[in-house]
């Protein structure tokens, strides 16, 4: 089967990887971001690049033949060309002849563009290189793009970094990364309770700690839940297919992809069944995705009845919809890591990756529809769409023991899910487990984290290896994460199989009482631009399901016992791209 979704992080990447370049020079020469592209231009640059395959390009109007020009403009144009030539060969060679020697690559980025930029040839300069065949090997190996996929995703990152940084007239910068990192971890250690040593009592047993948790995630807890951690695929849509085939009233599924392969056709089937029945049945997706892998089946459930809502502010069109959850009658709810697609089901294919959902039942339910009804309505009020939903239309009876709350990240707005997280790490007194798919280290967390070590506390953290990421720029980011915990004394491991068996999971355990299980990958993007949800509990049985998995998933995958264990691949631009795109990371 295609690695769709991984494809499609390489074809980010590669675009990411593209304006860069363009963004690094305006960095150290001083200049300002706010530049106007033009987007047929644009468009020229990336069809000439070879980042997509030109075939699929509509066709041109003929062209209008041109005057003839006079001999002195066709001089310049050669020498011009010779220029980008000669900047091309010079910056190929060095980059080629020094990859192992990661600062003499970005010396000669900085010379060489920035004699580009003087001479203004910048950008076929840029153009040339990437396009140059002796780099392939260095550039991640995703499908090629349509040209009008590639323009948009290339300007909207683009615009993302320009607001973020405040060089949009009338938008204000995001708060940086030192400000934010130092506002957090004040924010984590005020309160009335000071983080203790290994072996005292753990702060997550004591209900002023979990208050003042609460405060912070912006979510009390709730009493009187049932949280039952759904170990893989099978698990998680054999419960998902009892619960939509059992609905009485309603089944809302939010989701950021919905395949079009086996498991999406049977799941949207299981939808239509209940439209059929009279229920009141939605999908809300993310636009991007929708648009990538829909070849039909989305609108084989719109032909039905059933409104599917596409997410994307018009405002905001690099904010990303990843969060995952499954509400039936409003009592009872599936959220946590899974698409709808094979790769998380098992049902097709030799994709098994490795993910975890959970199914929650009580009060939590009115956390759920409260999310569920402001992204929908939200989104719905914009799209013009009539259809709301009710965020009283839940049914909260206990039907357990956990303490649990349902919490979200708006794209924009505080990271109340990192905020959670941080907090629990502060209130650990022995073990932290930590299972997460792509990590990005935060500097927040970096920090916790070490804090936790220093105080004597086990850390442990499974993620993927270079074997399923797959990329070499993907593995230097996730990878490169780890040295310093490492020397620190956690326990860093690394899932092995091949692409077919990467890890898709997040979740983190405390001191066997606390749980958190959601969407939520610990990188940038998703602190930043992307509504994630979560569910946090206080339920000893539940963290035991999850710390037996994390210790399975422990034992089938390599430790990194020192720094050259992690395979860190050598990748001089992870400087530049850092720099520059961490937001993005």
């Amino acid at each position: 089967m295609v690695q769709k979704t991984y494809t499609y992080e390489l074809r980010i990447l590669k675009t990411v990887f593209l304006f860069c370049f363009a963004l690094f020079l305006a960095c150290i020469t001083d200049l300002t971001y706010g530049q106007r592209f033009n987007q047929d231009s644009l468009l020229d640059q990336l069809r000439d690049s070879g980042a997509f395959d030109a075939s699929l390009a509509p066709a041109k109007a003929a062209a209008v033949p041109e005057p003839a020009r006079p001999a002195a403009d066709t001089a310049a144009k050669e020498a011009q060309a010779k220029m980008v030539t000669d900047f091309k060969e010079r910056l190929v060679r060095q980059i080629t002849g020094n990859w192992n020697h990661p600062s003499r690559v970005d010396d000669a980025i900085v010379k060489e563009l920035g004699q580009a930029y003087k001479q203004g040839v910048l950008e076929p300069t840029i153009i040339a290189v990437l396009s140059d065949p002796r780099l392939e090997r260095f550039f991640p190996a995703g499908a090629k793009m349509k040209p009008e996929e590639a323009a948009r995703v290339f300007s909207m990152y683009v615009g993302a970094e320009l607001e973020s940084s405040g060089n949009v007239e009338g938008v204000a910068p995001v708060e940086q990364w030192d400000e934010m990192t130092a506002r957090h971890l004040a924010l984590v250690k005020a309160g009335a309770y000071a983080p203790r040593p290994r072996g005292a009592a753990s702060l997550l047993d004591d209900s002023g700690f979990l208050a003042e948790l609460a405060g912070l995630q912006q979510a009390p807890f709730s009493y009187g839940n049932r949280v039952e951690p759904l170990i893989n695929g099978p698990a998680s849509f054999a419960k998902r297919a009892e619960l939509i085939s059992g609905a009485k009233k309603s089944v809302f599924l939010t989701t950021w992809a919905f395949y079009d392969d086996e498991t999406g056709h049977q799941t949207a089937d299981l939808l239509i069944g209940r439209k059929k029945a009279g229920l009141d049945v939605r999908l809300m997706i993310d636009k991007d995705t929708a648009g990538l892998y829909d070849k039909g089946v989305l609108a084989k459930m719109e032909r039905a009845g059933i409104p599917v809502l596409r997410y994307q502010p018009g405002a905001k069109n690099y904010y990303e919809f990843h969060s995952k959850i499954l509400i039936v009658d409003g009592k009872y709810a599936v959220l946590g890591g899974m698409n709808i697609g094979n790769e998380y089901s098992h049902l097709a294919g030799d994709q098994k990756w490795r993910d975890t959902d959970v199914f929650v039942q009580g009060p939590v339910l009115k956390d759920a529809m409260k999310f569920f009804a402001s992204a929908w309505n939200a989104q719905a009020a914009e799209d013009g769409l009539a259809v709301r939903a009710s965020a009283s239309a839940f049914d909260g009876t206990p039907a357990g023991p956990a303490r649990a709350s349902i919490i979200w990240n708006n794209p924009g707005q505080e990271p109340y899910i990192l905020l959670s997280m941080l907090k629990a790490v502060y209130g650990a007194t022995t073990r932290i487990n930590i299972e997460n798919a792509i990590i990005v280290m935060l500097p927040s967390m970096e920090q916790a984290l070490l804090d936790a070590r220093a105080r004597g506390v086990e850390v442990n953290i499974l993620s993927n290896s270079l074997e399923t990421i797959g990329d070499k720029i993907m593995g230097s980011m996730i990878l490169g994460s780890f040295p310093e915990l490492v020397k620190a004394g956690a326990n860093i491991y690394l899932k092995e199989g091949g692409l077919p068996n990467r890890l898709h999971s997040k979740f983190m355990t405390v001191d066997g009482s606390y749980g958190t299980i959601g969407s939520f990958n610990l990188q940038p993007r998703s602190t930043r631009y992307v509504m994630e949800i979560t569910v946090n509990f206080s339920d000893r049985q539940a963290v035991s399901v999850l710390d037996a998995a994390f210790k399975n998933d422990i034992s089938a995958a390599k430790k990194a016992n020192k720094v050259k264990d992690l395979g860190i691949p050598v990748m001089p631009i992870k400087g530049l791209i850092r720099g520059l795109m961490f937001n993005q990371l």
